[in-house]
């Protein structure tokens, strides 16, 4: 769940002492003129303190005065005032964004993680509804550094989280996410499956994913790869099991929403000073390259208000989408194996290791202060099928309290159409039914056998009826599920359980090579 945070006994820069903020300012081309002023970061934390005294202690020595900062308690859990151990990732996010943006207020939204993944989700969705709802600070950004492979997570967690993160993305709240520290591999526990894992929430679409790099004194950088125990990770990224490829991707040869989108300094090697407990400490990890970002995006829209725009919205798209015009410096060396996982290569152009590189954030923030911000989006419409070779399967939401469920079934009859006052409905009655995808349920709720009602010709419906349904034939539906227990016979019914919406509004009908919804 919480990030493993990397220190560093030794690093090549300041000798000796990682780098300082004026450093990270000088080699990112972060400008002077802007300070975060009128805007709001929100600091995500999960059952880790911070100490004020630290934060003012490493401030103060660079010269850096910042006067706002906030403790929000989500769910009553208090501020320990950074004693434990596990303190030092608070202790690093408050410090180093108010680094980036030292007249933003900082606020420290603290929620309990628990002991399992289930209760950390829990935490996450309602730390994010708070923020959502949060009419006092309104926050322009937030930075999470939490997460781990999205295979140790329950899917429709996730699934929440991303439609949180999209919500306050049309809101103008930007959510950085950390995009993991343990590689293409992607789990904290290194005991696990030795396969590629996504991080997640850093794969949710609407969130901007932060990976990290090796950043050298002279500017240049490669990719932050393990090569030892003095970095002891490598640079999240990869592609997601859970969520499509969002359109923004078209052109990544995968079905998956691919991470990271940027990458800044993350390696413990070239690592970055903080205080902590009293005493400077050194740290690296991708923990502390997504408040950096996020301090970005708030000098940002610190600028953007200045010509009269609203914050950024869309950001994670805006990236591709104004990909040719933004200042990325784009890593070409390297690569983020890990654990005996073979990772991706940093290439020219976007990659599942570094995106698409670091940024010259000056220009990175004048190119971006000048664009429109996109329109609110439309409300989620029912999930299109995946591309042919198959692809992670995200459902709606049900509309009613029944599942939704993804099957694939052969035909066993057609029923006559029925038709009453000009409705029109299909009648089929299925076997060999096999769930791809369900939400709200267990999978094993689904019977074999199931019948469906396919409406067409009206407004609620297709648009016309579906040519050449034939029993022996192979058919593919989504739609609510309703159990036998609580299907009411009707005309062609013997009593089966029924899948049902799937003309109108979450669902769709995948039949002889076409796709009718």
């Amino acid at each position: 769940m919480k990030r493993k945070i990397l220190f560093s006994t030794a690093t090549e820069v300041n000798q000796g002492q990682g780098y300082f903020p004026q450093d990270i300012r000088r080699l990112y081309n972060i400008p002077d003129n802007l300070t975060g002023s009128g805007q709001a970061i929100g600091i995500l934390e999960f059952s880790n303190g911070y100490s004020e005294n630290d934060a003012r202690q490493f401030w103060g020595l660079h010269g850096i005065e910042v006067s706002k900062l906030t403790f929000v308690s989500v769910d009553g859990t208090r501020n320990d005032g950074g004693t434990s151990p596990d303190d030092e990732e608070a202790s690093l996010d408050l410090q180093w964004a108010g680094a980036i943006a030292p007249q933003a207020q900082l606020i420290v939204y603290e929620a309990n993680a628990g002991e399992t993944f289930a209760t950390f989700s829990e935490a996450v969705v309602a730390t994010l509804r708070y923020v959502l709802n949060d009419t006092t600070y309104q926050p322009s950004v937030l930075s999470i550094s939490y997460g781990d492979a999205e295979a140790s997570f329950d899917q429709d967690s996730l699934v929440q989280i991303s439609e949180l993160i999209a919500e306050l993305d049309q809101k103008g709240v930007t959510v950085c996410i950390s995009s993991g520290d343990q590689g293409a591999y992607g789990m904290h526990d290194t005991r696990g499956v030795p396969e590629r894992h996504a991080d997640a929430p850093a794969s949710a679409p609407n969130a901007v994913a932060v990976g990290g790099t090796h950043l050298n004194p002279d500017g240049s950088e490669s990719a932050w790869t393990y090569y030892g125990p003095q970095n002891g990770g490598a640079t999240g990224g990869g592609f997601s099991a859970v969520f499509q490829k969002p359109s923004y991707q078209a052109t990544l040869a995968a079905s998956g929403r691919g991470i990271p989108d940027v990458s800044l300094n993350a390696d413990p090697a070239t690592g970055y000073q903080i205080v902590f407990q009293g005493q400077p400490a050194i740290v690296g990890g991708t923990s502390v390259s997504c408040p950096v970002f996020a301090g970005v995006v708030a000098l940002l829209n610190e600028r953007r208000a200045q010509l009269g725009k609203p914050p950024i919205r869309q950001l994670s798209s805006l990236l591709y989408t104004h990909a040719k015009n933004l200042p990325y410096r784009d890593i070409t060396v390297g690569n983020n194996s890990f654990n005996g996982v073979t990772g991706y290569q940093a290439v020219p152009g976007w990659d599942a290791c570094t995106g698409f590189g670091s940024i010259d954030a000056t220009a990175f923030i004048e190119q971006l202060a000048a664009v429109d911000s996109p329109a609110p989006a439309p409300q989620p419409q029912p999930q299109s099928p995946p591309p042919a070779g198959g692809g992670p399967i995200v459902l709606p939401k049900p509309r009613s309290k029944y599942a939704v469920v993804r099957v694939l079934a052969t035909i066993q009859r057609v029923e006559a159409d029925e038709d009453l006052h000009g409705v029109h409905h299909h009648r089929l009655l299925l076997r060999d039914v096999h769930v791809l995808a369900i939400r709200g349920a267990d999978p094993s709720i689904v019977k074999s056998y199931a019948f469906v009602a396919i409406r067409y010709g009206d407004d609620e419906g297709l648009k016309g009826p579906i040519p050449g349904l034939q029993a022996g034939h192979s058919i593919e539906l989504q739609g609510e599920y309703i159990p036998q227990n609580d299907a009411y016979p009707s005309v062609g019914n013997p009593g089966d359980p029924v899948i049902h919406f799937v003309h109108h509004p979450v669902g769709f009908v995948v039949y002889d090579g076409q796709t009718y919804d």
